[in-house]
């Protein structure tokens, strides 16, 4: 089985615990919290990971990291993550579980590149734009890419509009080889 469909079933049953007991605005803000640290300290990340560490002692740090900041139900799902070996699924987890919070919520997650920063104003005509596009809330996530030149590249889902220069100026490339062969 692969690690996305087995990620994907460990959000599931999070996600149904979670909603069971009126936990999920809390159980979403945990993952994500968790997630951020795992981000933010390579100490902690390599903790995470490492097949050196036992269960025991990974249990134990997550318990005295964590057990003040997150709910029991997040903890609990932790610590059984540490005790089946999937915790180096926790980022594909924390992934899985939030594209699942956003369909359930009608929020689509997508990602832009620009070759220079959004203005405020810029960033939200986008985002009213690909709402009017998607018919759903969107979460926007911008990075700068040199690289395109100019315009801009978007991914929903698994749809790209590449309207960047590079694209650009390649179509017409194309377009002018193609017909001076003609």
């Amino acid at each position: 089985m692969s690690e996305i469909t087995i990620s994907r079933r460990y959000a599931q049953a999070l996600d149904e615990q979670a909603e069971s007991v009126g936990k999920s605005t809390i159980v979403a803000a945990d993952m994500s919290l968790i997630h951020d640290g795992l981000v933010a300290s390579r100490e902690l990340a390599g903790l995470f990971d490492s097949p050196v560490v036992s269960r025991e002692k990974k249990a134990d740090v997550f318990r005295a990291l964590f057990s003040e900041r997150v709910d029991s139900l997040t903890l609990r799902f932790l610590e059984l993550l540490v005790e089946k070996r999937r915790e180096g699924l926790f980022p594909e987890i924390v992934k899985a579980y939030q594209e699942l919070r956003d369909r359930q919520s009608g929020v689509v997650s997508v990602s832009a590149r620009t070759a220079l920063p959004l203005s405020g104003d810029d960033e939200k005509r986008l985002v009213a734009s690909l709402e009017k596009l998607t018919g759903s809330k969107v979460r926007l996530e911008t990075k700068e890419d040199a690289s395109i030149l100019g315009g801009i590249v978007i991914r929903i889902g698994d749809t790209v509009y590449d309207a960047s220069v590079v694209n650009q100026l390649a179509s017409l490339r194309e377009r002018l080889e193609t017909g001076s062969r003609n």
